[in-house]
């Protein structure tokens, strides 16, 4: 890793930014609570909000100042973080949501942050998952007849060893309970990684379909080719794709009815050892381990079919202008009926026009030369990267005016009931106050009905920084905090 893909990974990662934010830690327990334990793929806009809204009222009575706002507040602001992402399915017309790549990715840093401290660490186990994966790959790349030859016959060979021994009566290798618990534990991990990856899967389709509806929306019928062609170039080339062919390849497997009946029967055999009783969460897991993969397979190729009927709908954009011509048609019919029920005509007739179109050679005009333009040099006005990632990290780095804060600072000022002015409050302030603070404070004292006397002005001076910031003298209405005001009837709580 370089210093410089960690800076940007830590200044501009929604999945970053969901870990070190204030409210991190109950994002990630409402959304892995309501996704993950639930084992939802995605849910309602109006379900979400009534589960967000129980899980505010379960922590208030312990935490009674975490998120005090409304969910829709929450929802909104976590969709525009990408923590959730939120659209509309083709089955039903009430939004939808569903966890993005980024608190995928987050869940599963601290998921297995807790298990791995909580649970024993696997080496013996995950040092076998690698030597046979080696194996795996040796014997799987290798297009050497005999060398094939060889290494079947070591399995044949290893395999009849272990006929004979207990044809014999010889004892039984089993595992030991802990090596039964650790490969156990390893089978979680690797399924809960698969659970998380769909939903990169699932972007990059995604992505397509996005391009493919922009460039539908800016060019015309002239264009359907070019837009065509890079959305199937593009299909195919995320099918021949690592990532592509490896989803595929799964997908057949899964849905193969002989690997479904046999990896039903090792999950009950396995949900049987005495060993792993006490481990219920990860049998449960387990349990809803293929029902959970091919809905997570569904999902991923009803993005594929969203992509194809947009496809459909761009190649028949003929059909499509008839459409809404013949859309337009019987809406216009329709309005007609309603003005003329209180009074129906005797009868009703339909007339069709048509005027024919004649068209004389000589009215085209005279041949012109194409309009000429000037040639001028090209003058590069890219921007460097490192200018970019500048402004990126500047623009990432500005504070947020906290409202809540300053209310705060108000309180406490005004808590035995005395009186305080803005030029006190400003004076009394232990954080540096600016412009954006000043502005804030006039806010609140405008919506919670403080005293505010437009006619005498006070002159309030910000010190900067003695380096590089220099001092600012403002001049702003008289503003007087009383203890407790009251908001008015028409005042609007600022966001």
């Amino acid at each position: 890793m370089r210093r410089e893909e960690l800076l940007s990974f830590f200044d501009h990662s929604p999945t970053a930014r969901l870990l070190r934010s204030d409210l991190g830690a109950w994002v990630i327990a409402f959304l892995y609570d309501t996704f993950k334990a639930s084992s939802l793929l995605s849910i309602l806009q109006s379900d979400l909000k009534a589960r967000l809204k129980e899980f505010q009222n379960s922590i208030h009575a312990t935490y009674p100042s975490v998120m005090p706002g409304t969910p829709e507040r929450y929802l909104t602001q976590w969709t525009q973080s990408q923590w959730i992402r939120r659209f509309v399915d083709s089955n039903s017309s009430e939004p939808q949501f569903q966890l993005s790549p980024y608190a995928e990715e987050a869940i599963r840093y601290v998921e297995d942050s807790i298990t791995r401290r909580q649970q024993l660490v696997g080496t013996e186990s995950r040092l076998r998952l690698i030597i046979d994966t080696l194996s795996d790959i040796v014997r799987g790349s290798s297009d050497d007849p005999e060398r094939r030859l060889a290494l079947l016959q070591s399995q044949r060979d290893a395999v009849q060893r272990e006929i004979d021994a207990i044809e014999a009566g010889d004892r039984v290798h089993v595992y030991r309970p802990s090596q039964i618990r650790e490969r156990f534990q390893t089978a979680i991990h690797l399924l809960r990684e698969l659970q998380s990856d769909f939903r990169d899967v699932e972007d990059r389709f995604q992505q397509i379909a996005r391009r493919v509806q922009q460039l539908k929306a800016s060019g015309g019928l002239d264009d359907r080719s070019s837009i065509l062609g890079y959305a199937l170039d593009a299909e195919e080339a995320l099918k021949h794709e690592d990532e592509g062919i490896s989803f595929y390849a799964f997908v057949r497997f899964l849905l193969s009815p002989t690997e479904q009946s046999l990896l039903r029967d090792q999950i009950q055999n396995i949900q049987q050892l005495q060993p792993l009783m006490d481990q219920t969460e990860s049998l449960d897991r387990l349990g809803k381990m293929v029902p959970c993969l091919l809905a997570e397979a569904d999902k991923v190729m009803r993005t594929t079919a969203r992509l194809s009927s947009c496809l459909r709908r761009l190649l028949d954009s003929k059909t499509e202008a008839h459409r809404t011509r013949l859309t337009q048609v019987l809406a216009d019919i329709r309005n007609t009926a309603l003005l003329l029920r209180e009074s129906p005509p005797e009868a009703i007739s339909i007339s069709i026009e048509a005027e024919a179109s004649v068209q004389s050679p000589l009215s085209r005009p005279f041949w012109a030369p194409q309009a000429g333009f000037d040639s001028m040099p090209n003058e590069s006005q890219a921007i460097a990267p490192e200018q970019i990632e500048l402004l990126a990290s500047a623009f990432q780095k500005l504070v947020r005016l906290d409202m809540r804060k300053l209310r705060h600072s108000i309180r406490e000022a005004t808590l035995e009931g005395s009186t305080c002015s803005l030029k006190e409050m400003i004076e009394r302030s232990t954080s540096r106050i600016g412009i954006a603070e000043i502005l804030g404070f006039l806010q609140i004292a405008h919506d919670d009905s403080h005293n505010i006397d437009f006619t005498r002005l006070e002159l309030i001076t910000l010190h900067g920084d003695p380096d590089s910031t220099p001092s600012l003298v403002i001049r702003v209405p008289a503003v007087l905090f009383q203890a407790k005001a009251r908001n008015r009837d028409f005042a609007r709580k600022p966001r």
